[in-house]
């Protein structure tokens, strides 16, 4: 049920709605560089480091829950625990770097943390997985040659 103007799309941006195809590539990529070298720039800053990463996180999760920029929702899905896992793991390492459990047993909570990761990935992503194994068993049993 493709229009001739999806068609006609290059096959890269097929996959995204019409609204994000021109831009989503060029802001994913501005998320990865801020995440990787614009960090790494501030690594002897920790404060400036933790602010940028946590911005940068929070923006891209805002933005992917919103937007949905993906035309099949199971990848959405996978996209939105994607963004979701870097803003917990930034929140884990900000409370690591933190004095606050000061000598006490901070393990609990890395597993805290770790359930929490765990509980989104099953809840978001199950009926993705789901679909995901379908669909792959579906072309397997098709004997279809990719």
């Amino acid at each position: 049920a493709s229009t001739p103007q999806e068609l006609a799309a290059p096959p890269a941006l097929r996959n995204f709605m019409p609204f994000a195809a021109p831009y989503y590539g060029v802001c994913d990529m501005m998320r990865r560089l801020t995440l990787t070298c614009v960090t790494v720039m501030l690594s002897d800053q920790h404060a400036t480091f933790f602010i940028v990463t946590l911005a940068a996180a929070i923006l891209a999760v805002a933005a992917q829950t919103q937007l949905r920029p993906h035309r099949d929702q199971d990848i959405d899905a996978i996209f939105t625990v994607s963004h979701w896992l870097v803003l917990l793991t930034t929140l884990t390492l900000l409370l690591r770097d933190t004095s606050m459990f000061n000598g006490k047993n901070i393990w609990l909570a890395d597993g805290v943390m770790l359930a929490i990761i765990f509980l989104l990935a099953v809840t978001v992503s199950s009926t993705s997985f789901v679909h995901l194994f379908h669909e792959v068993r579906r072309i397997g049993a098709s004997g279809k040659l990719a």
